[in-house]
Order: structure tokens, then C-alpha cells, then sequence
């Protein structure tokens, strides 16, 4: 996963840094400003940003309200201080997928990211199902008019084969014997 970790305190980015070590396999941005998450947001796709709520200039809510403008799919957890769960609350109703307080609890924010990796996969999960579904249904589709028209030629051969039997009249020849089975034959089990 793509992680990008946006504060303008550097503890907090030492903190980020060290989710290097902890998350090996996700690759962890760390930047210091809401100016540069925008660019950095610009430029490239994450998964989940962490962002600090109070910053200079670009606030975290200012973050978050780009972030969900130009991807829906980015998660944003936002970092409060000062005890400001109230904004915190703002901005989960803006779109925030969780909040945390510092000083920051490394081992609660894994939690965190990680839950939204699990959200993440069954995301993925649900519409590659979805994708199948479709795929199925698009086959079934097809195969169940091919049946349908091949339903409608036997049902044509049949008829054809009745109008013939009804003209013999009891009185059957090996032509007509023969025409028939021409016509029966292709539908033969």
C-alpha cells in the first residue's frame, strides 16, 4: 500500500518514518506541509494518507476535502492535538475514514492502517467478484440465445416433419422417409 504521512511536527514525522521499518512491504511517504501532500496527492495515488489536523497554511481538513476531490478511493486518517475531537468529528463527516490523538500511539495507528487494508481487500475483492458475475452473466446470455435459436430450428424441422407425415398420409416412401430424416438429423441427441 501506499501510505502518505503529511505533519509539520518533526517528532511526529520521526514517528512516520518509523512505520518504514514496522510496514515493510507499504511504501511510506513522509512529507511536512499540506502544500506538498496536495503536489504529492497530484503526482501520484495513495491508499492512505495520515494527516495532521492543525498545520500552517493547509490545514488536514483542507487535505482531506482535496484528497476526496480528486480520489474517492484514498482513505485519510487525520491527526488531532490539543484534545479537538469536535474537528475531528468534522472531518469524518467529510469523508475521514478514523482519527487518532497524539502524541501517537504507533501500535494503534498500525491497527488503524491495517483495518483499512482489510476494508481495502474486500473493496478489491467485491468487484473482481462483481467482474466475474458480470462476465458469467454476459456468457449465459449469449449461450442461453444460441439455445434459444437452435430450440427454434428444431422446433421449425419438427413442424416441417409433421406437415410431410400429414401429406403421406399412411403412405410412406423412402424419399419421404429420407426428407425427413434430413431434417431431424442435426438435432439428433
Amino acid at each position: 500500500m501506499k501510505v502518505l504521512c503529511v505533519d509539520d511536527d518533526a517528532n511526529a514525522r520521526t514517528v512516520y518514518q518509523g512505520l518504514r521499518k514496522i510496514l515493510p512491504d507499504d511504501e511510506i511517504s513522509v512529507v511536512n506541509s499540506g502544500e506538498e501532500a496536495v503536489a504529492a496527492v497530484d503526482k501520484a495515488h495513495y491508499d492512505i494518507i495520515i494527516s495532521d489536523l492543525q498545520m500552517h497554511e493547509i490545514s488536514g481538513i483542507d487535505v482531506l476535502r482535496y484528497v476526496k476531490k480528486v480520489d474517492l478511493t484514498t482513505e485519510v486518517i487525520i491527526v488531532t492535538g490539543f484534545g479537538s475531537v469536535d474537528s475531528a468529528v468534522e472531518a469524518m463527516g467529510l469523508g475521514a475514514r478514523d482519527f487518532i490523538e497524539k502524541p501517537i500511539n504507533i501500535l494503534l495507528l498500525i491497527e488503524k492502517i491495517n483495518k483499512i487494508r482489510e476494508y481495502q481487500l474486500r473493496i478489491q475483492e467485491i468487484e473482481e467478484y462483481r467482474q466475474v458475475k458480470e462476465t458469467v452473466e454476459e456468457q449465459a446470455g449469449r449461450e442461453t440465445h444460441a439455445l434459444e435459436k437452435r430450440l427454434q430450428l428444431m422446433q421449425t424441422a419438427i413442424n416441417e416433419a409433421i406437415a410431410i407425415l400429414e401429406q403421406l398420409d399412411g403412405k410412406a416412401d423412402a424419399a419421404a422417409i429420407e426428407t425427413l430424416m434430413a431434417k431431424l438429423t442435426p438435432f439428433k441427441i
